[in-house]
């Protein structure tokens, strides 16, 4: 939850924005936006089961009017910037998987929030050489890394391959902002 620390009231990226939550499983960091008076929140998932968790917890929460869960792979997705006011921020939060499972698995969540974001909130394995491919990664899409927040995510047990019931992972939380080109 520190990255809605980070975006909400260190960066004030979070209050009257639309939030994009890419990989919302079941809506933590989309609930927490809300409380944070995001404008309107898109939580979007693959997993069926989780985004119907999300929309159990969201009506349980009163917040079907700011929460809007979509239940879509990020490799087919497509926000296109005339959906919204040409003076609509919007802030993309995401945990994407972190390749280590499946090689590259966070690149298209990183694409995708590129294509659309006006600044990109991104948990990913902290490591010297993560770092040094993620900003070279956001440079070929004219963005840049903006801060690195390192931090210490605890990783419950939640897919068959993981190991132990809980994990402490050493992560980095990254800022992305679009680069501004020079007139």
């Amino acid at each position: 939850m520190d990255i809605l620390y980070f975006a909400g009231v260190e960066f004030n990226d979070i209050e009257n924005r639309l939030v994009i939550d890419l990989g919302a499983g079941t809506g933590r960091l989309s609930i927490a936006s809300a409380f944070l008076k995001a404008r309107y929140i898109l939580s979007i998932d693959i997993d069926l089961d989780a985004i119907n968790i999300l929309k159990r917890n969201i009506d349980r929460l009163d917040l079907d009017h700011l929460i809007f869960p979509i239940c879509a792979d990020i490799k087919n997705l497509n926000i296109s910037d005339f959906l919204f006011s040409q003076n609509m921020h919007i802030t993309t939060i995401m945990n994407p998987p972190f390749g280590v499972q499946r090689k590259a698995a966070d690149r298209k969540f990183l694409q995708t929030a590129f294509s659309f974001s006006n600044v990109v909130y991104s948990i990913h394995l902290a490591n010297e050489g993560v770092q040094k491919f993620i900003s070279r990664y956001s440079n070929k899409f004219n963005w840049k890394v903006d801060y690195i927040f390192p931090y210490q995510l605890i990783l419950e047990k939640s897919y068959d391959f993981h190991k132990q019931k809980k994990k402490l992972i050493d992560v980095d939380i990254y800022r992305f902002e679009r680069r501004t080109i020079p007139a």
